[in-house]
């Protein structure tokens, strides 16, 4: 009975694809140099860090905040699935230099679209870190089934993947 049950339940979850917001390499949060995200007090996730500045939006949504220091942007996902999408450790103290944002708060994004773009090299000359940790920050309702890490990706590859129940 309980495997009729599971099986049922299984069919009524959906599932929801987080897909890579850069090109680069996948690392788990815990190995994120920065304590807020390698303990995922913001929420659970992965991080990349990029081969390019370029940073595409991880799933279908509307854009909830830019900061204005556009090193980072919160998405409201189509089936309610919060994310941030932050580009750098510690690069708000940039105050948005080598950053361009490309929407606004309202917009409304497909997985993919270009979100900001920031110059990689300017970023690391001035000493800061790019790696790009994507966090999940309501996790209520959902369960991480698949999260790759340790694995080269294009933007636009799957990344994590969820069940909302």
């Amino acid at each position: 009975m309980f495997d009729t049950l599971k099986k049922m339940f299984e069919k009524n979850a959906k599932i929801i694809s987080v897909k890579a917001a850069e090109d680069g390499r996948t690392i788990p949060m815990d190995q994120v140099n920065d304590q807020t995200f390698a303990q995922e007090l913001l929420g659970p996730g992965i991080a990349i860090h990029p081969s390019n500045g370029t940073v595409v939006s991880p799933i279908d949504g509307t854009i909830a905040t830019v900061m204005d220091t556009k090193h980072a942007v919160c998405i409201q996902g189509e089936d309610g699935l919060e994310m941030i999408v932050h580009a750098g450790l510690d690069t708000v103290e940039l105050n948005g230099k080598y950053y361009e944002a490309h929407v606004n708060t309202g917009d409304h994004v497909k997985a993919g679209d270009v979100l900001l773009t920031f110059d990689i090299e300017e970023i690391a000359k001035a000493g800061y870190d790019v790696t790009t940790p994507i966090v999940i920050t309501n996790l209520s309702g959902y369960k991480i089934t698949k999260c790759l890490t340790g694995q080269q990706v294009q933007a636009g590859d799957e990344v994590i993947q969820l069940t909302k129940e």
